[in-house]
């Protein structure tokens, strides 16, 4: 909802009050601090009507009332503005501070002393503006000043003891009220711009990381390519021969410099564990399948990179094969994690695959070298051996298909953990589900 309020005869102004609204600040729930107090004067104010008062007590006491609520809700509402600024404003002269409360406290001194011990409620109105002022030590201040104005008063009017205490408490519990009420709620929105500010430098960080890499990878070698680019367009009239040799080093730099894009690229999409799932509580919920986690979230945290890689793989592509062929309705993730291994596993109980499908890896050795990453099961069992890991897939004895994936935290002497193209592949079984279409 978008708010606009004049407060000022400027643009600026009515820009910032807009702003602030759509931030979730509104001034108008703030108001709601000083307006709920209101009914409190509804008994005293109808009893005083009721005590049939005299045609000039009657007007004069209508118009301090009237002007009493005038200046407390303009004032009030001022305020509102200044606390739900995007920006902090100028600080408030302390003639603008305290006249307002002054001007309150003399209305309401004058309607106790010519009606009556009935109107301390008119204290309560104004503590409750008081204990509002920032920094805090000024609200005290002003709070302790009103409850010996209270006691001063009660003392004057022969209000007696009971009145008084009362008086004097209830100004002592709303002025505390209201003190915690704006530290809580300026808090949250500290919080919240700290939090705004964290997320906006972290996308700052994250830039500033894909920029250096790109200038890393892309510079020197667009810089090579221009430089011998230029060199065989020369030596083509000259030594065609030397030429054609740096036309392939341009086309080798070229070939080389688009397989590390490629790998930068990669790595900036390299899912996380609790990112995955999230999602795949989101997804799962989309599909009408009903998810159940078991586990904490904590576990996940810190893993190293490329386990937890793997690990964000496994449950998106065990979500995957769920939603697209397994016709379940229920889905269960488990992730535990020991002192040596960590483990996640998603199983589902829909229609699953032929009992003498299954895939299986355990402790297999896979080489360094070039060859395409693998997509689906396949490509997930190669990382996971790649890792020394344990990759199991196939169906339940209780029905339902199985994903489970084990990897230690600690890898073997010599292991070179590579997350990127796959090492060399290992024939492994592609599952088919029951409805024909395979799972990969």
């Amino acid at each position: 909802m978008k708010i606009v309020q004049r407060i000022k005869a400027d643009d600026g102004r009515e820009a910032f009050v807009q702003r602030a609204a759509d931030d979730g600040r509104s001034p108008y729930l703030l108001w709601l601090v000083w307006i709920a107090w209101l009914p409190l004067i509804t008994p005293t104010f109808a009893g005083f009507l009721q005590s049939h008062p005299s045609a000039l007590r009657l007007i004069t006491t209508l118009v301090a009332v009237a002007l009493f609520f005038g200046i407390y809700l303009w004032t009030s509402w001022h305020y509102a503005h200044r606390l739900v600024a995007a920006s902090p404003l100028p600080e408030q002269a302390p003639a603008a501070v305290w006249l307002p409360i002054i001007v309150l406290v003399a209305i309401g001194s004058a309607l106790v002393l010519g009606n009556g011990k009935e109107w301390f409620g008119l204290f309560y109105f104004i503590v409750g503006y008081a204990g509002s002022r920032r920094p805090i030590m000024r609200a005290l201040q002003a709070i302790a000043g009103l409850m010996v104005l209270v006691v001063a008063l009660g003392l004057v009017t022969h209000a007696g003891l009971v009145s008084t205490g009362q008086a004097v408490l209830f100004v002592c519990v709303i002025g505390g009220v209201i003190i915690s009420m704006m530290q809580a709620i300026t808090t949250s929105w500290e919080l919240r711009v700290a939090r705004e500010e964290i997320a906006r430098l972290a996308v700052t960080t994250e830039r500033l990381r894909i920029a250096r890499d790109l200038h890393d990878l892309l510079g020197h070698n667009l810089a090579l390519i221009a430089l011998k680019s230029e060199l065989a367009g020369r030596l083509l009239s000259v030594s065609p021969e030397r030429a054609v040799v740096e036309i392939g080093d341009v086309e080798r730099v070229a070939r080389t410099t688009l397989q590390e894009v490629r790998d930068a690229v990669a790595s900036y999409r390299q899912p996380t564990l609790v990112n995955e799932l999230h999602g795949a509580e989101e997804i799962l919920a989309a599909a009408g399948i009903a998810y159940r986690y078991e586990g904490d979230e904590r576990s996940a945290i810190p893993l190293p990179t490329p386990i937890e890689v793997v690990l964000g793989w496994t449950v998106r592509e065990g979500v995957t094969n769920i939603v697209r062929h397994s016709r379940a309705q229920h889905c269960l993730i488990c992730l535990k994690r020991s002192r040596d291994a960590v483990q996640v596993e998603v199983t589902d109980n829909g229609t699953g695959v032929s009992p003498a499908s299954t895939v299986q890896l355990q402790d297999t050795p896979i080489a360094n070298g070039s060859g395409s990453e693998g997509n689906g099961l396949r490509g997930l069992a190669e990382r996971v051996a790649a890792l020394d890991g344990r990759f199991d897939a196939g169906v339940r004895p209780a029905g339902g298909f199985r994903l489970a994936v084990s990897l230690p935290l600690v890898q073997r002497a010599g292991t070179t953990v590579t997350i990127g193209p796959a090492a060399q592949s290992r024939p492994v079984a592609v599952l088919p589900s029951s409805d024909g279409a395979r799972r990969e």
